[in-house]
């Protein structure tokens, strides 16, 4: 494909190398196209590139019988001003598709409600994400696209196209260079093995991307309202990030910085202890956005305080006991419990908080499912008394036990009863916190099968592996720890 110019620098010339791409192979190739569509600059770029190639095409007389799906991944977790940007661009498409007859097809995605992110930190106790634990990604977006994928493509047959450019960092110019195929456009997919991924703007700077973008129409998006939305994120005003060009726009070099913030995640802890797109938007006066850095910053302090402070001894799954075995004996860790997610009471003031911001909000942060989901939850971490459903109903949330499971509200009337009869004896929680015990009497009832492989700590070996984190390595202690399941048989409890 020649490009037909004199200058190759020109955003004239790159929007014709990416129009020819996307032509080729929408014309070539038998596999649909699928837009990853986040309502970022980049992927919105690419958004306009795809319908102009359509609309080209259709005045060329070429066949449009291929479809070109539009997937948004809906993470719930967004800030409003961004949900309402989406919403709104994704209905212009779909109108958009309809006057012009062109086969675009959009498809919104949601994570399932055990992996929204309210249900992962505040019901599962998943800690914050980072840079070696990145599992909201897959969570939040990743999933719900394979799954909408699988859906649409069984054989996995499609090219992606995507808005990822070589100048956003070293690393991912590096690997979109590795996962080139070699003679064509197209990169490697690394899921599916009959997918390819087309990177139409992969060669564009950020410059060039802001300069395109405002040389389109605002039918299709508020190009206006999302250049401030990234320049406030940037902590600066719109009107600082200039514009010059005889007869059209172009973006002083000066004033790039403006362009290359980030949003997202409102609760995005990837950015660690600052984020800066949060105080941006603070800073240039968006509504309530004081209220949510608030919960935000707050979350954030809290559960950084350390593992004998924020983190359970137990697998919040599973309920059994993990060790360090890494390194061997030589490690002083090794052989120590490991740290498992963060502790009830922690998520406790989480979900009292957070609907404490709802509250003063004219928005939804936590839904009524989600706040089911959280309670069944922390239901096999011994919460016989419902506090999740207690909370809800102080802020006029209407929420009991009826919205359980019936099998589940049959165990947890047994669990009640257990505790009530054989677990709430002085001589028990002498030696076992009350947690520990109607962990036990819900686990008991729920899956009894597997208690004898769940771990049920009494008050004293606690002690001893919150010191060791604290101290992180392994204490050798003479002490002699007292097993709860030690007492079933005398209590006369079926295990």
């Amino acid at each position: 494909m020649t490009v037909i110019s004199q200058n190759p620098h020109t955003i004239a010339t790159k929007e014709f190398e990416a129009l020819s791409q996307l032509k080729h192979y929408y014309l070539n190739d038998d596999r649909p196209f699928c837009v990853a569509y986040s309502g970022g600059k980049d992927s919105t770029a690419v958004l306009y590139l795809v319908i102009k190639m359509l609309n080209d095409l259709k005045k060329q007389k070429q066949s449009l019988e291929k479809k070109v799906y539009v997937i948004n991944s809906n993470t719930l977790a967004e800030l409003p001003p961004i949900l309402k940007h989406l919403k709104e661009t994704l209905e212009k498409i779909q109108l958009i598709a309809k006057e012009k007859n062109l086969p675009l097809i959009v498809k919104e995605v949601f994570p399932e409600l055990i992996n929204t992110l309210n249900v992962q930190l505040i019901g599962v106790g998943m800690p914050p994400p980072s840079s070696t634990f990145r599992w909201c990604t897959d969570k939040l977006k990743v999933t719900p696209i394979d799954y909408e994928l699988k859906r649409n493509f069984p054989e996995g047959k499609f090219i992606s196209i995507i808005g990822t450019r070589k100048d956003e960092s070293f690393d991912r110019a590096q690997r979109m260079e590795k996962a080139s195929v070699k003679g064509t456009n197209l990169k490697l997919n690394d899921r599916y093995i009959n997918a390819s991924n087309l990177m139409p703007i992969e060669h564009w700077s950020t410059k060039d991307v802001w300069e395109y973008l405002f040389e389109q129409n605002n039918d299709l998006v508020d190009i206006q309202f999302l250049w401030k939305l990234y320049s406030d994120a940037s902590s600066k005003d719109a009107s600082e990030c200039s514009f010059v060009g005889a007869g059209g726009k172009s973006i002083e070099e000066g004033s790039i910085g403006c362009g290359v913030s980030r949003f997202g995640c409102w609760q995005c802890y990837m950015v660690r202890d600052n984020d800066k797109s949060l105080d941006g938007l603070l800073k240039s006066g968006y509504e309530n956005i004081h209220l949510y850095k608030e919960y935000r910053d707050w979350y954030w302090n809290i559960s950084q305080q350390g593992w004998e402070i924020t983190r359970d001894v137990y697998s919040h799954k599973y309920q059994n006991r993990e060790l360090y075995n890494k390194g061997g004996e030589e490690n002083p860790k090794f052989g120590m419990t490991m740290p498992r997610g963060i502790r009830l009471s922690i998520r406790k003031q989480s979900l009292q908080k957070i609907l404490e911001l709802q509250s003063k909000l004219d928005e939804t942060i936590i839904t009524v499912e989600e706040i089911i989901e959280i309670q069944k939850r922390w239901l096999m971490e011994g919460d016989l008394e419902l506090s999740a459903f207690k909370e809800a109903k102080k802020h006029h949330i209407h929420v009991r036990s009826s919205n359980l499971p019936s099998e589940l509200r049959k165990q947890l009337k047994e669990a009640k009863k257990l505790y009530r009869e054989k677990l709430s004896t002085k001589t028990i929680k002498k030696d076992f916190s009350i947690l520990t015990l109607k962990r036990f009497a819900i686990q008991q009832m729920v899956n009894p099968k597997t208690i004898e492989r769940k771990f049920f700590p009494s008050k004293l070996e606690e002690k001893h592996i919150r010191k060791e984190w604290k101290n992180d390595l392994k204490i050798t202690s003479k002490d002699g720890y007292i097993n709860l399941l030690n007492f079933i048989p005398t209590l006369n409890v079926k295990v």
